[in-house]
């Protein structure tokens, strides 16, 4: 795979250059090769802002700028170039690519000379249509339009364009076409690389960088789309995946693509965090109105409202299996209720018990055996909840012997190196098969603590240096395995910190704290985890896990000194 920077597509690039960056990332044969998109040419020849849509950086051969054309239509007349509906104008693609190489090669020039013996070429590319127009202006192989994209590898086409391109030079007696071996050999390829990256990455502040890559976390991955269409071709599917898979993301666009086919579809979409059912609600309720969305306690409190008695809800077991019960009775007396014609559950881990699946069983069309629903959970890494009260084999086995099972393996939430961090601290075995988001150079930080103090100077520490790289105090969020005596409690009351952290809630502009338990299934920007000072448990290791991949941008990890071994004994 060729080296790409940035090494996505940006969501809001046109559909043209995402066809050649998904083509120059995926041909085996550009391995060695330096691929810019969307280079920002400041100093452009011509205006005072342009872009080139990729430079492409080829060893032992030289440099090929190309504009992408993303128009279904083309035409040229007397008025100038017709692209798609756009307003005709007169200076058209080819002069575009022109106009990029030489700005490109006047750019190069000014810091070397010698880069003036570079072969360096243009090209036009027309990925969704046939491109038949003929004119002296251009040649022929100046064109790569959809039939030559879809009859040979990308990499075949731009060599040829290249070779074409040394071949006319050398035809003008410019004697350093010659050896192109020398003068783009892959030492100078690299130093192209070092002298043009700046102007690429001094156009996109990190501000916006983040904006563009959480973004990102709301499209699908190819992988989910292949999810999605399990749900099409099975009532019943249980999605596994570890966090950070895309999951939520699964189970939302599951509930808008049911109500976009049936809008008249009762819906029930529950998790078992209320932090996560409000945000579950927010996204879903306004697009798909028939949908009841919230955690399930407050469902089944909904349910079981005229039945419940004072008594009840002191009870020690009321969220233990009363509350369900009491919802049971209620529904089976209700000769009105209409039944969810779908279910959905978000975290299905956590509500594998059986007093929910019972109550669920029976507010469902058709029940567990034979209704549809889609359970999307983490079944091994977070079940923090049940621990294992019914496994999801033998969920399947007792209630729903005809479901489907579907594993997602890309983590599309996390950077490359926290995603590190979540394997390792996690066990998970396998890892994951592909980390969509890759290495910002952010690495997590792991810090040890002797006293509680140490760990508040250690957090305020990471929290100003957080603050002083561009990121915002609602951007951070700290979480602990505790309830009490906790270091979001510490940090609340310190001089440095007052007015400026509270506990989490939707919509807070300031530092939060929460547990991790109740941040299970959401994320943050920067995640601070704290206050672990024993790792008795695999259930204690689970909170860590899930708390570490709660992050998108930043982590901090902060460790009692004496889980030193423990770490040692993982990384």
């Amino acid at each position: 795979m060729a080296l790409l920077v940035p090494s996505t597509c940006p969501s809001k690039a046109p559909p043209g250059e995402h066809r050649v960056m998904h083509l120059l990332k995926n041909d085996p044969d550009t391995d060695d090769w330096i691929v810019l998109h969307s280079l920002d040419l400041a100093k452009h020849t011509t205006q005072v802002s342009g872009e080139a849509d990729f430079i492409v950086i080829v060893p032992d051969l030289g440099v090929l700028v190309l504009e992408v054309k993303s128009h279904n239509s083309v035409r040229y007349d007397e008025q100038g170039w017709h692209l798609g509906h756009d307003t005709p104008e007169l200076r058209g693609p080819f002069k575009q690519a022109s106009s990029a190489l030489h700005s490109i090669r006047k750019y190069l020039i000014g810091i070397d000379s010698s880069y003036n013996k570079i072969v360096m070429w243009s090209a036009v590319s027309f990925p969704r249509l046939d491109f038949l127009i003929k004119s002296p202006e251009w040649h022929d192989w100046q064109v790569i339009d959809r039939r030559k994209l879809t009859s040979r590898p990308i990499s075949k086409t731009i060599r040829q364009i290249l070779e074409h391109g040394r071949d006319t030079l050398m035809e003008n007696q410019v004697r350093a076409a010659r050896t192109p071996e020398v003068h783009a050999s892959s030492e100078r390829c690299q130093s192209l690389l070092f002298a043009l990256r700046p102007r690429f990455e001094i156009a996109v502040s990190p501000k916006s960088r983040r904006k563009e890559e959480d973004q990102q976390l709301l499209e699908l991955t190819e992988e989910q789309y292949m999810a999605l269409d399990q749900m099409a071709w099975n009532p019943r599917v249980v999605f596994s995946g570890a966090a950070g898979t895309g999951k939520t993301v699964l189970a939302m666009e599951s509930a808008r693509r049911i109500t976009a086919d049936n809008p008249n579809a009762k819906i029930g979409v529950f998790c078992f965090n209320k932090l996560l059912g409000d945000e579950l609600s927010k996204s879903l309720v306004a697009s798909s109105p028939r949908c009841t969305v919230c955690n399930i306690d407050a469902w089944l409190t909904n349910i079981a409202k005229p039945l419940l008695t004072p008594e009840d809800k002191k009870s020690t077991d009321y969220f233990e299996g009363r509350l369900a019960s009491i919802a049971s009775d209620r529904l089976l007396e209700d000769n009105q209720y209409e039944p969810f014609d779908y279910l959905i559950l978000d975290e299905a881990q956590d509500l594998l018990r059986n007093h929910y699946l019972d109550v669920i069983d029976l507010a469902l069309k058709g029940g567990l055996a034979g209704g549809n629903w889609l359970f999307f959970g983490d079944f091994l890494g977070q079940d923090i909840f049940t621990r294992g009260e019914v496994s999801v084999e033998e969920f399947i086995a007792q209630r729903s012997p005809s479901a489907a099972r579907y594993q997602i393996t890309t983590n599309c939430r996390n950077t490359l190196p926290i995603s590190d961090y979540v394997v390792s601290f996690g066990a998970l075995s396998p890892p994951y098969s592909r980390v969509l988001r890759g290495d910002d150079k952010s690495d997590p930080e792991l810090h040890f603590w002797e006293t509680r103090e140490d760990q508040t100077e250690q957090v305020s520490r990471f929290i100003k240096e957080c603050l002083s790289d561009g990121y915002s105090m609602k951007d951070i969020v700290i979480l602990s395995p505790n309830k009490e005596n906790t270091l979001g409690r510490d940090l609340e009351l310190h001089p440095d910190w007052v007015n400026r952290v509270e506990p989490y809630h939707a919509g807070t502009n300031r530092i939060s704290y929460c547990t991790i338990q109740s941040f299970k299934g959401l994320e943050a920007p920067i995640v601070i985890v704290a206050d672990f000072e024993r790792m008795p448990t695999d259930q204690q290791q689970s909170l860590l896990y899930v708390g570490l991949s709660r992050a998108l941008h930043r982590l901090g990890i902060f460790l009692n000194s004496d889980l030193k071994p423990f770490v040692r004994s993982l990384i």
